[in-house]
């Protein structure tokens, strides 16, 4: 709010221009210039804050534009894809040279870059050595465990945890147990949005989740190009785990009902947030009703919902766990994940869905105009009209459940289909050259760009919708899918997650940090998804 200087001025004035022969209020001069001091610094300060906000409350925060600016003052290369994680090359670009090629170093640069939970293992700590004599072994309290009697007999003192043991021992199992955070032993990590100290256990035992980052037993050198799943035990290697990404099903997603919100005009809730506004749609203004989840995975909502009332619905950051039916209207999806979602409106001119970032398992406008970008789609697509880009698209497209027609126009581009049609007759269009693609007994006008499409199957980490996982693409996944989308990122729900670009950042980065020599491997662990047990006092 601008302070009213004028009020301030004519407070000020009288006071200082007094007749001649009068002295004036001097107490009350020095009070005004105080204040009119105060307004103008206030004044600066909102200014300043306008243009560099500190909403991070750090004093690392400015605006977007400047980051290039300050990463060549610093000659930092960002590889990031989001702005968090370019704050973060630039916040800690001293720190990282300092601590250059450090286990330290490594994981904080993975994790900043990232923005994912990792687990750092060193390749040469995994490979079979022959044991030396010269060699130091360092106590067993340096790795968190109880002193081994100087009596304890040879069964005993094989278990020395420092011992390069190659031979597992098949009594004990070995695995991460929770411990306290004064353990000389202890690692700090966040499972599922928990953050633990753990230790590891019976190292020379047998690992209870073999090539996790529980595993530390040594094997033979292997000497293949390393990817998620081979190539790990080198001494040339450092191995990041990392817990597979949960896609839009999460298995932390805290939970509400529709009974609990369904009819409400507005709802401010710690999950959820209704609020109603107003929007221009088809010449009208309509009613826009907005349902938000709150917090940093969708927002997971049960039961079944009809929307009978004539409004744009907007739904963000959901997982919409039953059947959502719209009756009249619209809808709006950014961020969500939907089982069954069906609008009953009959419009071609304008879309009565809208979809951007989402995953559903059944999707149906059988009268409508369907607008889809980065959508995954795996059982059902009903649409009259099809707009879709940089999306997965598994089931065949369909005009209506009564017969096998496409929809009937569109435009569809950078997608994974079914089935990419023949170019049309170039003297009529209409002619049918392809029973897969007819509406209407005529060729479809639906346009598919084929040389941007693909009919590859893709490959999840779960199918199954609900789980964690689902529509997620696996590191197998075929390059179309990990880098087909027109900005070069995935196709899919899950492309603003930046799941492909994120790691493939991540290793680009840590080539700077690295020894010469040395290579990093991303390892997709599925133990970082959930807590170590608590420690067995037997």
């Amino acid at each position: 709010m601008n302070p009213n200087y004028g009020t301030l001025l004519q407070e000020w004035l009288p006071a200082v221009w007094r007749e001649r022969d009068e002295t004036g209020d001097l107490a009350r001069l020095l009070e005004v210039y105080g204040e009119l001091l105060d307004a103008f610094h206030a004044t600066v300060a909102q200014r300043l804050y306008d243009s560099f906000p500190d909403q991070d409350g750090d004093g690392r925060h400015c605006q977007d534009w400047l980051l290039p600016y300050f990463a060549q003052l610093l000659d930092v290369r960002l590889v990031s894809p989001d702005e968090a994680g370019r704050r973060a090359e630039l916040a800690d670009a001293v720190a990282w040279r300092q601590r250059k090629g450090t286990r330290v170093s490594i994981e904080a640069i993975a994790e900043a870059v990232g923005q994912f939970e990792v687990e750092i293992q060193e390749g040469w700590k995994r490979v079979a050595i022959t044991p030396r004599v010269d060699r130091p072994l360092l106590p067993e309290t340096a790795f968190g465990e109880r002193e081994i009697r100087e009596d304890a007999g040879p069964a005993a003192r094989a278990r020395h945890p420092g011992l390069p043991a190659a031979t597992l021992d098949l009594r004990y199992c070995s695995r991460a147990v929770r411990c306290d955070p004064s353990n000389s032993g202890a690692h700090q990590t966040t499972f599922a949005g928990q953050s633990l100290t753990w230790r590891q256990v019976n190292r020379h035992g047998l690992p209870c989740a073999p090539d996790s980052f529980q595993d530390v037993s040594r094997r033979t050198v292997d000497v293949r190009t390393p990817d998620w799943r081979r190539g790990h035990f080198h001494p040339r290697r450092v191995l990041l785990n990392l817990p597979p990404p949960e896609g839009h099903c999460s298995a932390s997603a805290p939970a509400m009902n529709w009974s609990e919100v369904l009819g409400l005009s507005t709802f401010d809730g710690p999950h959820l947030r209704v609020s109603t506004g107003s929007i221009e749609w088809n010449g009208a203004t309509l009613p826009l009703i907005t349902y938000s989840g709150l917090g940093d995975v969708p927002v997971k909502l049960r039961g079944v919902a009809t929307f009978t009332q004539v409004a744009v619905y907007r739904f963000e950051n959901l997982w919409l766990d039953n059947k959502v039916q719209i009756d009249a209207g619209a809808a709006q999806l950014r961020d969500c994940a939907a089982r069954q979602f069906k609008v009953v409106t009959a419009l071609r001119n304008v879309p009565v869905i809208a979809a951007r970032a989402c995953l559903f398992k059944k999707l149906e406008a059988a009268r409508g105009l369907v607008r889809l970008e980065y959508v995954t789609v795996l059982d059902t697509l009903l649409a009259e009209r099809l707009e879709a880009s940089d999306s997965i698209l598994m089931p065949p497209l369909r005009k209506d459940t009564i017969d096998n027609d496409v929809p009937a126009a569109g435009c569809i581009r950078f997608c994974r289909l079914f089935h990419i049609p023949p170019p049309p007759d170039a003297f009529n269009p209409a002619l049918v050259n392809d029973p897969l693609w007819v509406s209407q007994l005529k060729r479809s006008a639906l346009r598919c760009f084929s040389n941007t499409c693909t009919t590859a199957q893709p490959l999840f980490w779960n199918a199954s919708f609900g789980h964690p996982g689902c529509g997620v693409l696996h590191p197998d996944a075929k390059a179309i899918f990990q880098s087909g989308a027109e900005d070069g990122g995935e196709l899919g729900a899950c492309h603003d997650y930046r799941y492909v670009l994120r790691q493939r950042a991540v290793l680009e980065k840590l080539q700077e940090f690295l020894p010469v020599g040395m290579e990093a491997v991303l390892v997709a662990d599925s133990s970082l998804a959930c807590a170590p047990p608590k420690e067995s006092k037997t």
